[in-house]
């Protein structure tokens, strides 16, 4: 059976309660995960995270480079499309507290010990290195995959764009991602100040 829709809309008082979503997409594990399993975040992980070990196993030799290579890009690939999967599901629910804490800290950490228990398992060298810099990546693609959904891009299914249209969307969703923060700070700065004087 599949389940009902989630609600979409950004309006806080429509948002769906995580506690609601949550219990809706395990019972669904199959149509969740893997019917709805993001294929362009996968793609764009794999990008990003297999030049993080090359990088950090290049002086081990090219067999040390392939195998640490190739381990990231099918793991990265295959969680990060259940991860996104997850993303795309809760990116309107509330409290955004939460689900900052889920997608943030609580997911990276869960799948960075994974990613590492395979590293170690293949023997990949040097791997503090690769995990150090693996979480730093880990955690900002996350936090970016959850800012771009909710704008739209990085969908699939039935709310997808084509994936070039994604990608030509990126550069300013990047810029506007870095902005952010700060556009925050100035406006939390301009009401302090206002409450203050």
């Amino acid at each position: 059976m599949v389940p009902e829709p989630i609600p979409q809309s950004i309006d806080s008082k429509d948002a769906p309660q995580l506690g609601n979503v949550l219990p809706q997409l395990m019972s669904h594990p199959i149509y969740s995960f893997v019917t709805c399993w993001n294929w362009k975040a996968a793609s764009l992980s794999a990008v990003l995270r297999v030049p993080v070990y090359i990088g950090t196993t290049i002086r081990y030799g090219w067999q040390a480079v392939s195998v640490a290579a190739m381990v990231e890009a099918v793991f990265s690939a295959g969680v990060a499309g259940v991860y996104a999967a997850l993303t795309q599901a809760i990116r309107y629910a509330e409290p955004q507290s939460i689900v900052a804490l889920l997608l943030l800290v609580i997911l990276p950490a869960i799948t960075l010990a994974l990613d590492t228990l395979v590293h170690y398992g293949m023997r990949t060298p040097n791997l503090a290195t690769a995990v150090s810099v693996s979480l730093v990546v880990s955690v900002l693609s996350s936090a970016f995959n959850w800012y771009s959904m909710r704008r739209g891009t990085l969908l699939v299914g039935a709310e997808a764009r084509p994936f070039g249209s994604d990608i030509l969307a990126l550069p300013v969703l990047i810029a506007r991602f870095v902005i952010e923060p700060f556009v925050i700070l100035r406006r939390s700065l301009k009401s302090w100040c206002a409450a203050m004087f």
